[in-house]
Order: C-alpha cells, then sequence, then structure tokens
C-alpha cells in the first residue's frame, strides 16, 4: 500500500511540475512570472525526493511509519497542486 501511495504522490509533482510549466509559459512577468522560477525549481526538487524515497524504501517491509510518511508526501503533492491552481485562478482573474 505504501509503494501505491509514494507513486501516486510521485505522479502528482510529476504533473504539477507540468503544470507549473504551463503556468509559468502563461504569466511571463510579474510578482508571479519572477517567481514561478523558484517555485518551478522546488517541485522538481521535491518530485526527485519522492522517487529517492520510493527508491530507498522499495525492499523495506511494511510499517506505519512508511505508511504516514507515504500519506503525507501524497497529501502535500495534493497540497501543490491546490495551490497551483489557486495561482493559476488568480492570473485568470486579473
Amino acid at each position: 500500500m505504501e509503494k501505491v501511495l509514494l507513486v501516486l504522490g510521485l505522479l502528482v509533482m510529476v504533473y504539477n511540475l507540468l503544470y507549473g510549466l504551463r503556468l509559468k509559459r502563461a504569466v511571463p512577468g510579474g510578482v508571479i512570472g519572477e517567481r514561478s522560477g523558484k517555485m518551478l525549481f522546488l517541485i522538481a526538487f521535491f518530485a526527485l525526493a519522492y522517487l529517492g524515497v520510493l527508491l530507498l524504501t522499495w525492499n523495506e517491509p511494511s510499517s506505519l511509519l512508511l505508511f504516514l510518511l507515504s500519506l503525507i508526501l501524497l497529501l502535500g503533492a495534493v497540497f501543490v497542486y491546490l495551490v497551483l491552481r489557486l495561482v493559476d485562478a488568480i492570473v485568470a482573474s486579473l
């Protein structure tokens, strides 16, 4: 179950990265445009961290701690998605 949650979190983060790239192209200037590079760097860094955690825990037996870690990472990826959607809605309303 933990591996499924980690893979899901990784897939959501990859989607977030692609969504963030599309958002960066849509907003070339302004505060959001200037800081989107940093945001994309952090999203990419965390996506690599998800991959690292998945690889490091692949052969580990199931445990409550690993399940909680996987759940927290997945919810973190969902949070990033919601923030990107919020930024997209703000940009669209301008």
